[in-house]
Formats: C-alpha cells, structure tokens, sequence
C-alpha cells in the first residue's frame, strides 16, 4: 500500500460570501482573494453602485496584499495579524486572513464595526469548525 494523500478542500467562497453580505445590512462587498491579486469570489449587496470601477477594484487588491505582506514582517513581534481597518470617507475595508486567502469586507463608513467583525469571525469559525 502507497503512502496517503492527504486532500485538502477549498471552502466554498460563494457561499461564504453569501453569508457574509446576508450578515449584517451595513456589509457593501465581500470577496476572497489569492496572494496574486485574484478574486476567487466576491458578492456586492443588491442594489448598491460599486465605488470603484473594475479596474480600480483590481488596483484596491494589489494595494491591500502590498500592505498585508508588509505587515507581515512584524509577525515575529507582533504575532498573527487577525485583521485590518482602512477607512475612507465613504466606506470602510476590512482584511482578515482566511485559510491561506485573504477575506475582504467593505462597509458603510463610521459604523460600529464590532459587532460585524463578530459576525464574519462566527461565520469563519463556524466554517472552520462544522
């Protein structure tokens, strides 16, 4: 007998990000993304213009991996970086590391975000942990 593989299985991004919009009335977008910039899913709220344009999007990615891959260096310091806020004048990017991906969240801006944050953060665990 051969040795076993150990198969390990992508969660399924659509449905996390359906439960992540459908979580909290103040979430605008969410979408998982690769260390390439990649979006393996995302899902925006009915009804809400996007702010940016598609190129743009592709450019707040780059931007937010850049930024994420810097922090990076303070791990050995700091520990594991849960998550990070941006906050712009209009709305409000949230980045929390997610089985190798990186989950990106944006809200309405000047909110109470912790009780989002606890949201996401059960939805995650809860993926984690069936």
């Amino acid at each position: 007998m051969g040795m076993a593989e150990e198969i390990i299985a992508e969660p399924n991004f659509e449905k996390l990000c359906s439960k992540i919009i459908d979580s909290d009335n103040q979430i605008r977008f969410a979408a998982f993304v690769n260390d390439k910039s990649k979006i393996l899913h995302s899902a925006q709220r009915d009804n809400l213009d996007s702010l940016l344009a598609d190129h743009e999007v592709g450019m707040s990615i780059h931007y937010t991996l850049e930024r994420w891959r810097k922090a990076q260096n303070f791990t050995f310091r700091l520990g594991k970086e849960r998550l990070t806020f941006t906050e712009y004048d209009h709305v409000t990017l949230v980045t929390i590391p997610f089985k190798g991906k990186l989950l990106l969240v944006s809200t309405e801006p000047r909110i109470s975000y912790d009780p989002i944050i606890e949201k996401v953060n059960s939805i995650l665990t809860n993926w984690e942990n069936p």
